[in-house]
This record gives C-alpha cells, sequence and structure tokens, in this order.
C-alpha cells in the first residue's frame, strides 16, 4: 500500500513530520539558549578566579541572573547547577557575614543537586567538601571519600582536597591524612595543579611538612617529587 494513494495518510505523516521538526527546534531553542547563559557564567567566574580582587557583588548577582536563566532552559543540566554553586561560593565571599550561612547552603543546595544528576563527577564532591568544611557540617567524610573515590587523579580533586585536608588536618583520621598526603602528591607531580599547589602550600607555611611527609615515605612515592626536593634542600 503506497502512503500517496491515501490522502489522509499522507497528510497524517506530513504533520507528524512537521510536528517532530517543531518539537526539535523547540529544544534545540532552549538548549541552546542555556548554552549561551552558562558559557558566559563560566567565562566570569573564571576570571574572577584569576583577578580576584576587582570582583563585586553587583557582578556576581548579574551572573547569578544569567545561571538562572540557562537552568530555566535547562533545568537537569548538572554542570549548570555546578556553575550555580560556584557563583552562591562568591556572594558568601563577598556578602556579609550575616548572609554567609544562608549563601553557602544555597552553594550546597546547588552542588547536591548538580551530585544528583550526575554523582560520578569528583568536581562536585570536592566542591561539596569545600562548602561542608566552612559549615561545619556532619557530611564531611561522606564527600571526602566521594571526591576521593571518584577522582584520585584529576588534578582539581588532588589541589581541593589536599588544600582543605592541611587546612583543618586536626579533624581528620590517621588514613584520611594518608589520603590527604596522597593527593597533595599528585597535585604537586601533575602539570596541571604543581603550580597552584607549590603556592598555596608555600603561602601557608604548609611545604615543607608536606614534602617531608611525600619525600621519606619511600614505599608509598615511588617517585620522588623535584619540587619538593628543592624545598627540602
Amino acid at each position: 500500500m503506497k502512503v500517496a494513494n491515501h490522502p489522509f495518510l499522507a497528510h497524517a505523516l506530513r504533520l507528524s513530520i512537521g510536528l517532530t521538526a517543531l518539537v526539535t527546534l523547540y529544544f534545540a531553542f532552549h538548549f541552546l539558549t542555556a548554552s549561551i547563559y552558562a558559557l558566559a557564567t563560566e567565562r566570569n567566574i573564571d576570571y574572577w578566579t584569576k583577578h580576584s580582587d576587582g570582583v563585586t557583588l553587583e557582578q556576581v548577582n548579574e551572573t547569578k541572573l544569567m545561571i538562572l536563566k540557562a537552568l530555566q532552559h535547562h533545568s537537569d543540566h548538572p554542570h549548570y547547577h555546578n556553575l550555580l554553586g560556584k557563583v552562591y561560593e562568591w556572594e558568601a565571599y563577598l556578602g556579609d557575614d550575616v548572609d554567609k550561612e544562608s549563601r553557602l547552603l544555597n552553594a550546597k543546595k546547588a552542588y547536591l543537586e548538580s551530585a544528583l544528576l550526575r554523582p560520578t563527577w569528583s568536581d562536585t564532591w570536592a566542591d561539596l567538601l569545600v562548602i561542608e568544611t566552612q559549615l561545619k557540617g556532619e557530611n564531611i567524610d561522606l564527600y571526602f571519600a566521594q571526591a576521593d573515590r571518584y577522582g584520585p587523579f584529576t588534578p582539581k580533586v588532588n589541589n581541593t582536597l589536599s588544600q582543605i585536608g592541611l587546612n583543618h588536618w586536626s579533624i581528620f583520621s590517621a588514613p584520611q591524612r594518608t589520603i590527604i598526603i596522597d593527593h597533595a602528591a599528585r597535585a604537586l607531580a601533575h602539570p596541571q595543579s604543581r603550580g597552584e599547589a607549590y603556592q598555596y602550600l608555600k603561602s601557608k607555611g604548609l611545604l615543607k611538612f608536606t614534602c617531608a611527609a611525600i619525600i621519606y615515605n619511600p614505599q608509598r612515592y615511588t617517585e620522588k617529587n623535584s619540587l619538593c626536593k628543592r624545598a627540602l634542600e
């Protein structure tokens, strides 16, 4: 049976194709619009990270509106929720102490939504660990374990876990401290993270302590770290 010989079927087919095209265009429009807002948000956050002294709360609020618009167009994109969490973190950093906790809780909520949508993404668990330590919350161990589980060799996670761990050394157990030094060793060895890791540890007065733990444990760290060698000379 040829469709051309049946006008009703031919009309239905054309209508179906037209509706499919409209639906495709509808979603394409929303996804494209969302990605434009998200890209602008990401660029702003990257710029603030490199030029933090010039960031204003007004700029952060404008960027928050952009990422919220992105989420209006694509509400189940995990990275967009992660970007919203970053914006809330900047709000907490720049705002009054009175509102800091509520903004950190907003950031945590956004990161949790991102983790729900993309549970194996280690960066989000590391972001949650940063927030939870500031809030002195009950889930520090959970977020620490998840970040380590999914990102043992991820440069950003290596930096975050080592920095948080060394800054809050007393709240972590002996096994966790071993993991913290593991991440510090990887952060100082990887070309994408070693510059930041070295400068951070040096600025906090933690470089020699960390390097000693790395260099003088040959059973665990088979490769000697050149940055640590120089730091301990």
